[in-house]
């Protein structure tokens, strides 16, 4: 098996696909942990925020806003003390907050928040009020120049056949999204001319593996939020759209397909340029057989298994037409917070996907590199070159690489696998063909 670098050809930037859903601390009102601290997260996107210590007091619109029939221009109506000490150690440490406007997802039989807003001018008018508190500081707030205001999350739903308790984060027609939507978007964009507004995190844009079955995904919701916000009586902005692309199989062409569906719908529409934005994603791998998949996939999500098709994924996203992503989750208490073991609070297989790319981000410079069936590379340069490899199959393979356009003293070789967490296996002269053996389920970083 043979890949191919060439340090010479640039294709562009590094892009932040190595954000995340919220934040890695004990407490949600405490700080950031040292080594969540390490990865240098580009974005923190606010959803499902908050969970076993306080999930009722953060940034959803009912826990700012608990009294709907309230006055939306008192500031005394407000609550967003808890919110506030949440985003402020974010900003603290330089990550950009991704702020969804909305409720957080409801699984239960019974569904409290979830419902379309009553009255969608007010509901508007409530996001406009949370906006200028953190931008412009109103109510006692600040001048944080958030960027990122998404508009709901979820409102495509889900089968029902998957959820039994109904949709978990919308009830309501299609139109009355489409409709919030409109009213919000064109609210904002009025009030906060700078702001980027968007939505509508789709739940799954195509289909999703769901206990090894495929379930289509509801792709009209898609184009007929499009074709109503492009409508003259309708239109409104769109300046980035968001979906979630959670990785069903042992295999990384999800991406790739859901990401060029989403791209030639937004243009087949006309939105040239709106951002593409997978705002949720992981790596759900179960490889053994199984009546319990979703444990195995929790299991997966923390050794070398999940770590490779997570580095995997990063790659590709760089290649593809995905202009941000934001891993879910990273919150302690969360099943699907995968970066780090509780309670030793020790880094997971999967922290050191980040913690490469975040080397990677920081060089800047994307260069070309080839790939194999089942590996999978990203290159990059600046004040010296680096090479990302991942093997996801369950077999070991031998991988000649051959580098261009570069020339260095030494490649230092680190290696993540199950025996190896991203530590150095060896340092050699610099040739322009290298040997180098890739274990199952692995990953490793070509230093020079």
């Amino acid at each position: 098996m043979k890949i191919s670098v060439d340090f010479g050809t640039v294709t562009g930037k590094i892009k932040p696909v190595h954000g995340v859903n919220n934040a890695s601390r004990i407490t949600n009102y405490g700080p950031l942990l040292d080594d969540f601290k390490k990865l240098q997260i580009p974005v923190s996107r606010l959803h499902d925020t908050g969970g076993t210590y306080g999930g009722t007091h953060y940034v959803d619109i009912p826990n700012i806003f608990p009294d709907f029939s309230a006055d939306a221009d008192c500031e005394d109506n407000y609550d967003f003390t808890l919110t506030d000490a949440y985003i402020k150690e974010l900003i603290d440490n330089h990550i950009e907050v991704f702020y969804r406007l909305g409720v957080t997802i409801e699984h239960e039989p019974k569904k409290y928040n979830i419902y379309a807003p009553s009255d969608p001018c007010k509901w508007a008018d409530i996001c406009e009020h949370i906006v200028r508190h953190y931008n412009c500081g109103w109510a006692n707030g600040y001048h944080w120049n958030i960027r990122f205001w998404e508009i709901w999350n979820e409102p495509d739903g889900l089968d029902p056949k998957v959820e039994p308790y109904g949709p978990p984060n919308w009830i309501g027609t299609a139109q009355d999204y489409y409709r919030l939507y409109s009213i919000t978007a064109n609210h904002l964009k009025k009030m906060h001319p700078d702001i980027l507004v968007g939505g509508y995190s789709s739940c799954y844009i195509l289909g999703a593996n769901v206990n090894g079955v495929w379930t289509p995904g509801p792709t009209s919701f898609f184009t007929d939020f499009l074709a109503y916000i492009s409508a003259p009586d309708t239109k409104a902005p769109l300046d980035f759209f968001t979906w979630h692309g959670y990785l069903g199989q042992q295999y990384l062409e999800k991406i790739e397909t859901e990401s060029k569906f989403v791209d030639e719908t937004l243009n087949k529409y006309g939105f040239y340029d709106t951002l593409r934005i997978d705002a949720e994603w992981n790596c759900c791998i179960c490889d053994i057989e199984t009546t319990d998949r979703r444990t195995q996939q929790y299991i997966n999500f923390r050794n070398e298994k999940g770590a490779s098709h997570v580095a995997a994924s990063l790659y590709e996203m760089q290649r593809l037409k995905v202009d941000m992503a934001m891993y879910y989750d990273t919150q302690l208490w969360c099943a699907y917070g995968a970066l780090f073991h509780t309670p030793s609070l020790q880094p997971t297989k999967a922290y050191y996907a980040f913690l490469q790319f975040a080397e990677l981000y920081r060089l800047g410079n994307h260069c070309m590199s080839t790939q194999e069936k089942n590996i999978y590379t990203c290159a990059a340069k600046d004040d010296y070159n680096m090479l990302a490899i991942s093997n996801i199959d369950k077999e070991d393979h031998d991988i000649l690489v051959q580098f261009h356009n570069t020339s260095a003293d030494k490649i230092t070789i680190e290696l993540l696998d199950k025996e190896h967490d991203l530590t150095e296996i060896d340092c050699i002269p610099f040739t322009q063909e290298l040997h180098i053996s890739m274990p199952a389920y692995s990953f490793a970083t070509l230093r020079l």
